[in-house]
């Protein structure tokens, strides 16, 4: 019962917020264009204890085993990065900036392109962004660990349910650390980031932004796990920046491959057309 009511509860707070909050929850008066909070404390220790809630639930399944982590380790990596990558992508060219809630998060996809910088030293609007994401996830997850009957595929549903709600929840911190930026001002790296666009060879461009970064204070932990693509690579996932046509994850990278094959063709189309609008108001 508990988990049901939280259930709910993640799903109103998550998926409907009639008006802006401020980070301590209090309401402030709506603005013209609907616009989900950029800094909300109370939501991010919501879904912080949402996410131990379901893992505490997921662990204490009949069928729990520790062989079946690592699969849904991986199978959660996969689908939550191609979520963001697919979202990533609609922030894009789908979303129009004018509608409400998905329209100024497509103008600040659109800013960022601008200036590719992110400050991983602001948690609490990093792990915001997070929360949004990963509260209907993790109320499914909790639905699935009282609602499924025992079985390993069954735990691998729900511990696979239970790793994207985490990587959900930690996908902005982990692109914040990919978007560091360098020692440099943001307009200096955004110079420099056009220079490396007008690099012809791909593998060129990956040395350059693996220099770029390199001199930049991550922490030792992230970088390690960044080299190891485990989390999202500075040099790799940068590449967006060249032609904003592909590498549109932002957790690990490991969807690129897929996404970029099946996404490249229509951001391409989409771009033009994009840059035929404009040219056209102009």
């Amino acid at each position: 019962m508990v988990g049901r009511w939280i259930v709910i509860g993640c799903l109103l707070l998550s998926a409907a917020p009639a008006k802006a909050w401020d980070s301590f929850g209090h309401m402030e008066a709506a603005v013209s264009t609907l616009e989900l909070p950029k800094e909300f404390k109370a939501l991010v220790v919501l879904a912080g204890g949402a996410v131990v809630l379901a893992a505490i639930l997921t662990v204490c399944r009949a069928d729990a085993g520790i062989g079946y982590v690592i699969p849904a380790f991986f199978i959660s990596g996969f689908l939550a990065d191609a979520f963001t990558g697919l979202a990533h992508f609609c922030f894009d060219y789908v979303f129009p900036e004018s509608i409400p809630i998905f329209g100024p998060i497509a103008r600040e996809f659109r800013e960022h392109h601008e200036y590719p910088t992110l400050d991983p030293s602001n948690y609490i609007e990093n792990l915001t962004k997070g929360a949004y994401a990963s509260l209907p996830t993790t109320a499914l997850t909790v639905w699935a660990a009282y609602e499924l009957p025992v079985g390993a595929v069954s735990f691998v549903v729900v511990a696979t349910l239970l790793g994207m709600s985490l990587w959900a929840l930690l996908f902005h911190q982990i692109h914040s650390y990919a978007h560091m930026g360098s020692i440099l001002p943001p307009e200096e790296l955004h110079a420099r980031v056009v220079e490396i666009r007008r690099l012809e060879s791909h593998s060129e461009k990956v040395r350059e932004f693996a220099k770029l970064f390199e001199a930049v204070p991550i922490p030792p932990v992230v970088r390690f796990l960044q080299r190891y693509r485990l989390i999202l690579n500075p040099s790799t996932h940068n590449l967006h920046h060249v032609l904003f046509e592909s590498d549109f994850s932002s957790v690990n990278g490991w969807s690129d491959p897929v996404l970029n094959f099946v996404l490249r063709p229509i951001a391409r189309r989409r771009k033009a057309a994009m840059e035929m609008e404009t040219r056209a108001k102009s």
